[in-house]
């Protein structure tokens, strides 16, 4: 098995420093450039072989439009890329699309309450924890076939629980992780190596 991870460009949410979770925002030009520079990275590191893997996407836009990008600079057809549900940004339910700030306001003790304990206290309305995103990547990990070989575009707290649940580490870790726009997590022989875009 062979995954090439990405996080979507930087988007307009990323820059207000908003929880986006499963609500959207178009990507910034500087999350444009991102997505290109990767998409040249991969094409320089893995050629025309990325033609033979599976590519996937999260289905919400960021994902999605950065996926397209990857896929066109690489020379892959976007009609290659397959959604996969399992694949969205953790939801902060009611949260999603605040600022930390705006969720202090309109719900300082469940605020309080949830960075006290981010594994068991879950945003509201629907919201999810670390560890339901951590098992849901960890979900699809198991799910895909042994010698599969896919690039995968999705969210930042998605590749750290993917990142987590694949090396099988403490869930606390998840929160000491990045979650950069601009690199590629390479996932192979039970070790991920980081591939950087930005120089």
């Amino acid at each position: 098995m062979e995954i090439l991870y990405v996080r979507h460009g930087e988007t307009i949410y990323n820059r207000e420093r908003r929880m986006a979770g499963q609500k959207d925002a178009p990507l910034t030009l500087e999350g444009l450039r991102q997505a290109q520079r990767v998409g040249h990275l991969l094409k320089s590191r893995f050629g025309a072989g990325l033609a033979e893997w599976q590519w996937t996407s999260s289905p919400l836009g960021r994902a999605w439009q950065t996926a397209v990008i990857l896929a066109d600079v690489v020379g892959v057809p976007t009609t290659r890329i397959v959604h996969d549900d399992r694949l969205k940004e953790m939801t902060w339910g009611r949260w999603d699309g605040l600022t930390a700030a705006e969720i202090e306001a309109q719900d300082p003790e469940l605020w309080r309450a949830r960075l006290a304990d981010r594994w068991t206290v879950a945003p509201p309305d629907g919201g999810e924890t670390q560890r339901a995103i951590i098992e849901r990547a960890g979900l699809w990990l198991a799910a895909l076939p042994a010698a599969v070989r896919v690039v995968t575009t999705a969210h930042g707290g998605l590749g750290r629980a993917l990142r987590v649940a694949y090396l099988g580490l403490p869930p606390a870790t998840m929160l000491e992780m990045d979650e950069p726009h601009d690199a590629v997590f390479w996932f192979k022989q039970g070790r991920i190596d980081r591939l950087d875009a930005s120089t």
